[in-house]
């Protein structure tokens, strides 16, 4: 068992490192020697920074219902939840259930946002030291989390070189 607030840690910085990363490795106008660069990668969130919450609540819903739901049980939840007019963002609060475990989402989202903004991919150690502590929204299995981390960061790496490639920043 591993505490569910160490997985939402890790796959909202999944997320952001592996989505910048994609964005970054396919920029073709930026020297590749230059592309992880503290300046570079500012700039790459601020070319970027319209449509990263809403890929993020793409990716997020996914995630967060596997912590925190069966998936029978999200499935029968859903039905009744849903209407034409919800938001991504919405599906998403939904998908965390609890008050504590969303503003731990939101926090973790915030931190990791804010560190790319400043140019800089947390390291492993920055990340263990700083993340969003909340032991009591619970623990969950250690494999279901190794498989939502991981899922989190094949599809977020994806998303951020599809759009690179689509959204070319304005000069």
């Amino acid at each position: 068992m591993i505490g569910k607030d160490i997985v939402i840690a890790a796959t909202v910085r999944a997320f952001f490192k592996y989505f910048v990363t994609g964005l970054l490795e396919a920029q073709t106008d930026v020297d590749i020697q230059e592309r992880f660069e503290p300046k570079n990668i500012k700039r790459t969130m601020l070319d970027h920074y319209e449509h990263i919450s809403r890929l993020f609540n793409q990716e997020a819903f996914y995630a967060m219902s596997r912590i925190n739901f069966e998936a029978d049980e999200i499935e029968v939840q859903l039905k009744d939840f849903i209407t034409p007019q919800t938001t991504e963002m919405e599906l998403v609060r939904f998908a965390c259930k609890t008050d504590d475990c969303y503003r731990t989402m939101v926090e973790e989202y915030k931190r990791n946002f804010m560190n790319l903004l400043s140019g800089r991919i947390e390291t492993q150690d920055e990340h263990v030291n700083s993340y969003t502590r909340c032991p009591d929204i619970g623990e969950m299995d250690i494999k279901t989390a190794e498989s939502i981390v991981n899922r989190m960061a094949s599809n977020a790496y994806e998303l951020g070189k599809t759009h690179q490639a689509q959204h070319k920043p304005k000069d």
